[in-house]
């Protein structure tokens, strides 16, 4: 491995840097203009500074309250602007490479968490989300923190990273609609785990991690149980809504399947706020990364539960964009971050480490470079 990869820490600090660049450089103007759910966000973030303080945003279909209030604590002290908005979502953001390097570390090695945080840091789909002002980009910063804390904690058998793991888990639920979702990628990477890898599981550090979970998102909750109305946006684009589907909601969830697949390699999400339009999410090197990963992941399920669990959770929150209209859809699947990036990385660091087995180590890393 080269020198440079072997002192991650110099190498973290330089994929952060270049990152936040690409983030922060004329955040104020670029994309120009703010998009109407920006704008909501900024309304409400002045509304917070003016003494309202609700744990629910009801206006603009209902937003969580996460990002709202860290958008008044910028605008209370960088002035009420689109940059003060923006610089929020590119500090998020910026904060997701090192979480994901963690996060890929602590499932697969350094390697492997150094190439995710690369592709985080400079792909498309990441940085598009951290230059606008909109509530998801903070799902991918508290997937990546708690993912690596619970698999730490199970490793470790600690009930205090378990308390810290729910802990995170519990304010995902504050950030995004995606988030509901999680907990059927969770369960599902649970109960990978324990059928084939049983003795990662540790019933007491799990009880810990749900009773916080419970503790820090019960107050959404009840607030989402007794406010009803709040799940009408979900109804209005599910594709089982006959506007949507046209009464054939099966042909539907078929297309809806397949546009969703072909949005990582073919045809990405048209809406402009969302991406370059109709990029796909992996340049064509890229994708055969992923491929590759993907292989590695599903050829050795039982002996890698890391990459398997990857698997599960990226192909569980793909779900979201799968039942909703305007499939793909980068906001709705924004789940998927940063977890998604490690298939690529672990395809990169197979081909790296196959190349360097056969004597051809700089060849390895000309290659993935």
């Amino acid at each position: 491995m080269p020198r440079f990869l072997n002192r991650p820490g110099w190498a973290l600090v330089a994929i952060t840097l270049l990152g936040a660049a690409l983030r922060c450089v004329a955040i104020d103007r670029l994309p120009p203009g703010l998009y109407h759910d920006e704008a909501y966000n900024g309304l409400d973030a002045l509304n917070v500074l003016r003494g309202e303080t609700p744990l629910y945003f009801p206006a603009n279909n209902g937003r969580e309250p996460l990002f709202i209030y860290l958008c008044s604590l910028s605008v209370a002290v960088l002035g009420p602007s689109p940059g003060a908005l923006r610089i929020v979502s590119a500090l998020l953001g910026t904060l997701t490479i090192p979480a994901t390097w963690w996060l890929g570390r602590t499932l697969c090695g350094n390697r492997v968490g150094l190439l995710a945080a690369v592709l985080v840091a400079a792909s498309v789909w990441p940085l598009n989300l951290s230059r606008v002002a909109l509530r998801a980009v903070a799902s991918p910063l508290l997937i990546a923190v708690f993912l690596a804390l619970l698999w730490r904690g199970l490793n470790e058998r600690r009930a205090l990273t378990m308390v810290w793991a729910g802990l995170a888990y519990g304010l995902l639920f504050y950030t995004y609609l995606a988030a509901r979702f999680t907990p059927l990628a969770l369960a599902a990477c649970l109960a990978y785990l324990a059928i084939w890898h049983r003795e990662r599981l540790w019933a007491r550090g799990l009880a810990v991690f749900a009773a916080t979970t419970l503790a820090v998102a019960a107050p959404l909750g009840v607030y989402l149980a007794s406010h009803g109305e709040v799940f009408g946006r979900a109804a209005q684009v599910s594709v089982f809504n006959p506007a949507i589907s046209g009464g054939d909601p099966w042909r539907t969830l078929g297309r809806q399947v397949a546009r969703t697949i072909g949005g990582l390699f073919w045809r990405g999400d048209f809406i402009p706020r969302h991406n370059v339009p109709l990029r796909p999410v992996f340049d064509p090197l890229t994708a055969a990364a992923f491929a590759v990963g993907v292989a590695v992941a599903g050829i050795g399920w039982r002996r890698r539960p890391a990459l398997a669990v990857a698997l599960i959770w990226t192909a569980v929150m793909l779900v979201p964009t799968v039942l909703a209209e305007d499939a793909p859809h980068f906001l709705r699947a924004s789940g998927v971050l940063p977890v998604l990036y490690l298939l690529p990385a672990a395809g990169l660091d197979a081909a790296w480490t196959a190349l360097s087995s056969r004597g051809l180590r700089v060849a390895g890393a000309v290659a993935v470079a």
